[in-house]
């Protein structure tokens, strides 16, 4: 058995998720993490609209997190993240514009022995590009649910 495996009962350095509270509200997200040491990760999620109703239409989400938990790459942590996204422009309603920008988030990622994870995070971002058509600032929510292998 591994230092790591002694600390978690998992191994494994990647890990898939779904953001489930994103796919409710209409934009489906998926996500990959590398484990990097027991207290950093590098990651990205991707997403999409799948209503008409939402205002993003695509986005790319490159992650860096660094976690404050007693077991491996898990428990509490900060996140910093760059995103490029597609949106509907608030000036005309049928123009889909990309936005960019760098953002920061908190949550808290939950593994069982078995590998299965459950994960908070909260923040937002700045945007930086067409932002004079594009809201300034852009969400960075999510309930998901994965498995590390």
């Amino acid at each position: 058995m591994n230092s790591q495996e002694k600390k978690t009962g998992v191994s494994g350095e990647n890990e898939i998720k779904v953001n489930g509270l994103n796919t409710i509200l209409g934009f489906p997200e998926i996500s990959y993490e590398r484990i990097l040491n027991d207290e950093s990760a590098l990651g990205f999620s991707v997403g999409f609209s799948a209503d008409d109703s939402v205002d993003y239409k695509f986005g790319v989400t490159p992650y860096y997190r660094f976690y404050f938990g007693k077991k491996r790459a898990a428990g509490m942590f900060l996140e910093s993240s760059f995103s490029l996204f597609s949106a509907e422009s608030d000036k005309n309603k049928n123009e889909n514009l990309f936005g960019g920008g760098f953002g920061i988030g908190i949550g808290g990622k939950f593994l069982t022995n078995n590998g299965w994870i459950g994960e908070l995070v909260v923040g937002a971002g700045r945007n930086f590009i067409n932002n004079d058509a594009l809201d300034d600032a852009y969400p960075r929510v999510g309930i998901s649910i994965g498995k590390r292998f």
